[in-house]
């Protein structure tokens, strides 16, 4: 392949970005595969980021970024670009601001205008690329052609820096020093670290950064991760069903945050989504089906193709919250629990799938103006232990998670749904101390398949210092709930809302 690095783009300011181009040998023109982001272009992947092992390892792997020798020899080019204020670009530092989602709209546009383009060019990545990928494509660049969002929130305000009203401390403070800082080229820009923890309402910084997905009308592949609990599941999800798109198909697969992205069968996919999109080969995606889920049989997966998610066929049940079990049925007399407490279903008598977004009800009362809610589901063995789910580093995670600030509770009627309630987080509204309160939690989707005496626990907890970059526990920020009250049974019979799947 031929390799232009340090490449100039100009942009529509008077600045340029800096990016290294990999084409295919000879003088066709190829569709391009474009990226953008702060964790540098041409910094080789083991000298990056050591921690994972480097799928496929060749001299020009880089975090998180699309294969060069696997792509080029297929007839792509390949754009990587640094995001203005990172690497080798200059400039101020705008994280996934209006400014950074228009620098990357420019570097497409700059490259299907290239002699080496067909004039098609595609977004793919990884997590941050993925995310610029869907920012651009609600920018509508006349050249993009497709959008490969392969674990890339939508939200974010919800899915990346307040998850249910709580600040995602462990995470921002986690990536910031590993990412950002040691790619950064000046102190010129915002450090989220400080800023951050100053929006705690969803106001115009975050509205600046959330995707308008109404306006996602190019062909999309989103691929979720069950196990992306800390900041993706639920933006693939939602950025698929919301996306304008005609054509969209969503794949929900399980592993590492890195390991899928290169696996054969998700490069198969992705090949045949852009042969399609970028290759003019119309049947190329033939026989796809518009969802295909890995559906969890505790760390075996079986996969499903279906039509839509959630799944047509799901019926929505109550597990309704007794003294310390979770039954079909609601308890006969009304209880106070107090907060942490978990919830055991009883040994499932036949096989149970669970597959879809899952609800919590909860009736709450407390002493204090507020409270921050920790739901967890997890999938328990026949002798009680937890069967946890891949987390994004390879070690284990809850099946399922769910947040709530109680002052966050709130709900906009018109975009909630049962399974998903939809908080504004535009206001806070103190709780009155000892009032019994309806929390409607939103736990992001989830897949669990019991098997024959095995159960599902929902734990309520006060910290989540124990999942380390996951964690909501900034010193100033968090309102831990212990000594509140769960009120169950009666007026106040709460309940899980879990997505059944018959047979």
């Amino acid at each position: 392949m031929q390799i232009d690095r340090d490449v100039a783009v100009p942009v529509r300011d008077g600045s340029t970005l800096v990016v290294d181009v990999f084409r295919p040998d000879g003088a066709a023109p190829s569709p391009v595969i474009a990226s953008i982001s702060p964790y540098g272009k041409d910094v080789h992947w083991p000298e990056r980021y050591p921690l994972y092992d480097v799928v496929p390892n060749n001299e020009h792997m880089v975090w998180e970024t699309p294969d060069p020798e696997w792509w080029t020899a297929r007839g792509y080019a390949l754009l990587r670009a640094d995001t203005r204020g990172t690497g080798a670009s200059p400039g101020r530092l705008d994280l996934y601001g209006p400014q950074d989602a228009e620098d990357f709209y420019d570097v497409v546009e700059w490259a299907a205008e290239q002699p080496w383009c067909t004039g098609k060019v595609a977004s793919s990545g990884i997590s941050w690329l993925a995310m610029m990928g869907w920012r651009v494509a609600a920018l509508q660049p006349p050249h993009l052609a497709a959008v490969i969002a392969w674990e890339g929130s939508t939200d974010f305000y919800r899915e990346c820096a307040y998850q249910g009203g709580l600040y995602t401390h462990g995470f921002i403070e986690f990536w910031w020093a590993r990412q950002i800082e040691p790619q950064r080229t000046g102190s010129d820009g915002d450090d989220w670290r400080t800023v951050l923890p100053q929006h705690p309402l969803l106001d115009d910084y975050h509205r600046a950064r959330t995707t308008d997905l109404d306006r996602v009308t190019v062909p999309v592949l989103s691929a979720a991760n069950w196990g992306a609990l800390h900041l993706h599941l639920r933006g693939n999800i939602e950025g698929w069903r919301r996306a304008a798109s005609d054509d969209k198909w969503l794949v929900v697969h399980t592993g590492t945050h890195i390991d899928p992205y290169y696996a054969d069968w998700a490069l198969e996919l992705q090949e045949r989504f852009l042969a399609r999109y970028l290759q003019d080969r119309p049947d190329a995606m033939d026989g796809v089906p518009p969802v295909q889920l890995a559906v969890r049989h505790g760390r075996d997966v079986v996969w499903r193709d279906a039509p839509d998610f959630p799944l047509p066929d799901t019926r929505w049940r109550e597990l309704y919250l007794g003294e310390k079990d979770l039954d079909w049925t609601p308890p006969s007399a009304a209880a106070e629990v107090g907060y942490p407490a978990s919830f055991e279903t009883a040994p499932a008598t036949e096989t149970l799938e669970l597959t879809g977004p899952v609800a919590l009800r909860l009736w709450l009362s407390a002493d204090q103006d507020d409270v921050d809610v920790l739901a967890r589901v997890q999938h328990l063995d026949v002798d009680g232990n937890p069967i946890p789910g891949v987390g994004p580093q390879g070690g284990p995670v809850p099946m399922a998670m769910g947040w709530l600030r109680a002052s966050h509770r709130a709900t906009d009627p018109e975009r909630s749904l049962p399974y998903r309630p939809w908080h504004p987080h535009d206001r806070a509204v103190p709780l009155t101390p000892g009032e019994p309160t309806l929390l409607e939690v939103e736990i992001w989707p989830t897949s669990i398949t019991l098997a024959p005496g095995e159960r599902l626990r929902l734990e309520l907890v006060a910290e989540d210092g124990d999942l380390a970059m996951m964690a909501h526990d900034h010193p100033d920020l968090r309102r831990p709930a212990t000594g509140a009250t769960i009120h169950v049974g009666g007026e106040h019979a709460s309940h899980l809302l879990v997505p059944v799947i018959p047979g």
